[in-house]
């Protein structure tokens, strides 16, 4: 076996340098998602302009661009200055405040109940019984309660991200193995340590995954929230009021910036954390099977 590892090494080394093999797969992890969104784009681009469909409904990916550069600009006069950047600027609060405090709750929400099987009892019902709920039905009532304004659509991204990281930060404190809590306690570590040594680790995969799928909620929060609650700035408020003069143009260029933002979102931001965190502790990692 030792000879056919190293004859194996050898043959991998003689086929090109390692230095090589990890400069392409580096490339491969940026080229492969470039490729696949400009393909979309020119798909869609060809639909706008071969289709029956009228490009005021359906405007190419290219008017969308280019209104979307317009609408960064300093403007000519009839609208504010920048005026994509300010919607940026606040749906980037809103969604980050929201999520942030979510993440915070939950987690430790999560934790509990996954550690305690009384309290799991006592309140898996009643977050089962709201998570249901679509988070754009409770956006009248927290209107109601709270008024317009950013205070309002924190609230609604905080409420529809929460629900996602609660149950899989419980699902994977269950599925802890107990031989692993049996091999702390018998090294003599306490509660403490076995929280953060053993607890944490062993549930960060399925904390990660309940982040990723709470800020997909999120942002659809965050959107809801600024249709119906926002009064001057926010993607969602400026795409619904495009919608208002049927600038089509204007409300696909939000809605790739969406596209563009929640990208880079998890690519950077979750990725940076994995590596961090479960690649570096050998948790789990990236690989073919």
């Amino acid at each position: 076996m030792a000879d056919l590892i190293g004859e194996t090494k050898a043959l991998q080394a003689s086929v090109a340098p390692e230095g090589a093999v990890i400069s392409w797969f580096n490339i491969k992890g940026y080229l492969i998602p470039t490729l696949s969104l400009l393909l979309f784009g020119i798909a869609w681009e060809l639909f706008a302009y071969l289709s029956a469909i009228s490009q005021v409904l359906l405007p190419p990916p290219s008017a969308s661009l280019v209104r979307l550069v317009e609408m960064m600009g300093p403007g000519d006069g009839s609208a504010p200055s920048y005026l994509m950047l300010r919607h940026i600027g606040a749906t980037l609060v809103g969604l980050l405040v929201g999520f942030i405090a979510a993440a915070l709750v939950s987690s430790a929400v999560g934790l509990l109940m996954g550690l305690n099987k009384t309290i799991y009892e006592w309140l898996n019902p009643i977050i089962s019984l709201f998570m249901v709920i679509p988070t754009v039905a409770i956006v009248p009532v927290i209107i109601l309660w709270s008024g317009l304004g950013m205070k309002t659509v924190i609230i609604i991204v905080a409420l529809g991200a929460c629900f996602p990281i609660i149950f899989t930060a419980a699902a994977g404190v269950q599925s802890i193995p107990k031989k692993m809590i049996w091999a702390a306690q018998t090294a003599g570590a306490n509660r403490q340590q076995i929280l953060f040594t053993v607890v944490i680790p062993a549930t960060m995969p399925y904390l990660i995954t309940g982040h990723k799928l709470a800020l997909g909620r999120a942002w659809r929060a965050v959107l809801a929230g600024e249709i119906f609650a926002s009064t001057a700035y926010g993607i969602g408020f400026m795409i619904y009021d495009a919608r208002t003069f049927l600038d089509t143009q204007a409300m696909f260029a939000g809605l790739i910036i969406v596209g563009i933002l929640g990208l880079v979102l998890q690519s950077l931001f979750f990725r940076y954390i994995e590596k961090s965190t479960i690649e570096r502790w050998g948790v789990v990692s990236q690989k073919d099977i």
